[in-house]
């Protein structure tokens, strides 16, 4: 979460970052935010593919099935490479796929999609 944390603020983003640190939380953000009108919705939703107890793409269906977040973006942030996982991502409703790089540089750039998703 830390590079993450790092690609916001290297782009100059004024966001609060939630965490959900797996599936089943993420599902009941989700359930929380659609039972409640006046819960504030979040900008977009960053979504790991290897996520605990329910995979990325769950939650990505979940996401889609939403009341209000369904058309929020959604960005893949994955360290596979494979084109399965981009193309299962896309059909799945997924907005961008930014693959985790290996060079700390390279990672700050995750900041410049999030904000041309969001502004």
């Amino acid at each position: 979460m830390f590079l993450v944390k790092e690609a916001i603020s290297a782009h100059g983003l004024d966001v609060d970052l939630v965490v959900m640190t797996d599936g089943e939380q993420a599902l009941a953000f989700l359930e929380r935010i659609d039972a409640d009108p006046n819960a504030n919705l979040p900008c977009l939703f960053l979504l790991d593919l290897n996520l605990p107890k329910l995979t990325g793409l769950e939650v990505l269906a979940g996401v889609r099935r939403s009341k209000r977040c369904a058309n929020l973006p959604v960005i893949i942030v994955s360290s596979s490479d494979a084109e399965k996982d981009r193309a299962e991502g896309a059909a799945g409703g997924a907005t961008a796929y930014f693959r985790k790089p290996s060079g700390y540089e390279a990672f700050l750039s995750l900041g410049g999609v999030i904000h041309d998703l969001i502004a």
